[in-house]
């Protein structure tokens, strides 16, 4: 449920950079509490995010390294050869959950420890997100406001989000786009991925490109390395 609603938070805009607002592990842990009834605090979310964050670069490494195999559409590391597993057991015994199994909520893992890495929309599932904080200020106001200044901060808040939500709809489309050129491999789209989502203009025309002119753009990009 940590990784959930850290997922959900993540698409909804509040994780700026590679970290997340302070408001987010409130968020996260008043959902924990108010649906396990423990006592789970903000800085215990932290922690979590910390464990899946040193987590990430390990998945990420053992996707590309040599003799192992990623199964995009299972989400899984897989390697053939006993011999060769065996011998990174040996070397690495906690690379175990790593291989050869499907990596649960990768997706989601994605957003929150990665930066756009393999950007899947959250499943939501049966997690309750009704737990809203003021973004802008992490301290609870207590109090009754204006009820003109209260709409007015209700519709810049819904014309936020729905900016947002459109951005991340973009991100989805663009990465389909990307991933579906033919003739590269799946971390040379990648890192081409990462660098469209930094250019929105580019990113838009390479969306609307068709499937040939798309492949000229990566091979120039690619060249320019």
């Amino acid at each position: 449920m940590f990784l959930e609603i850290l997922a959900y938070e993540a698409f909804k805009g509040n994780k700026p950079s590679t970290n997340f607002k302070p408001s987010s592990f409130v968020r996260v842990a008043q959902a924990i509490n108010e649906k396990f009834g423990t006592e789970c605090e903000p800085n215990h979310v932290d922690n979590y995010l910390r464990t899946n964050k040193n987590n990430w670069p390990i998945i990420q490494n053992l996707r590309v390294k040599s003799e192992f195999q990623w199964d995009h559409n299972l989400k899984m590391i897989t390697i053939v050869q006993k011999e060769v597993y065996d011998e990174e057991i040996m070397v690495q015994p906690t690379h175990d959950k790593y291989l050869n199994k499907k990596i649960e909520m990768y997706g989601e893992l994605a957003l929150v420890a990665g930066q756009f890495g393999d950007i899947d929309l959250p499943p939501l599932g049966d997690v309750d997100f009704s737990t809203e904080l003021d973004d802008s200020n992490d301290n609870t106001k207590k109090g009754i406001e204006d009820p003109s200044r209260f709409n007015r901060k209700q519709s810049h808040a819904t014309n936020k989000d729905d900016r947002l939500s459109q951005n991340q709809l973009v991100f989805v489309e663009l990465y389909k786009e990307v991933m579906e050129v033919e003739g590269f491999d799946e971390a040379t789209l990648a890192y081409a991925f990462d660098n469209l989502v930094d250019k929105e203009r580019v990113a838009k025309t390479f969306i609307v490109k068709s499937a040939k002119l798309k492949k000229l753009w990566l091979i120039n990009f690619l060249n320019k390395r």
